[in-house]
């Protein structure tokens, strides 16, 4: 049920919009690559670093991230903004702090 894998299941299928709420939403995206390369570091290298947040550190409008996922992939879908409220259980705006991270593994955002 990941936004991801909803817009490239409509994408394929050849559907002509993406319903989505309005994109504005602040979110901390960080593929899953870098994700597992920054656990298997802080594993080998960092002994006893404590509580590491695995996160890029900087704010991306999920409008702009669905933006990048087409264009990436060449879908001509377009997005259909608004179509969903704002969840009233999520915050608007949350990423995470990388500071930490980039001491250990010289992550970078």
């Amino acid at each position: 049920n990941a936004i991801y894998a909803q817009l490239q299941r409509a994408a394929t299928q050849g559907e002509a919009t993406f319903n989505m709420s309005g994109g504005e939403q602040l979110r901390d995206y960080l593929p899953v690559t870098e994700v597992a390369e920054h656990l298997v570091s802080l594993a080998t290298e960092a002994k006893n670093a404590g509580v590491v947040n695995v996160c890029s550190g900087m704010p991306t409008s999920v409008r702009s991230l669905v933006e990048r996922w087409i264009d990436a992939n060449g879908w001509s879908i377009r997005m259909n903004l608004g179509h969903y409220p704002y969840p009233d259980h999520e915050p608007l705006a949350f990423w995470g702090d990388a500071t930490k991270l980039k001491q250990y593994v010289g992550a970078h955002p």
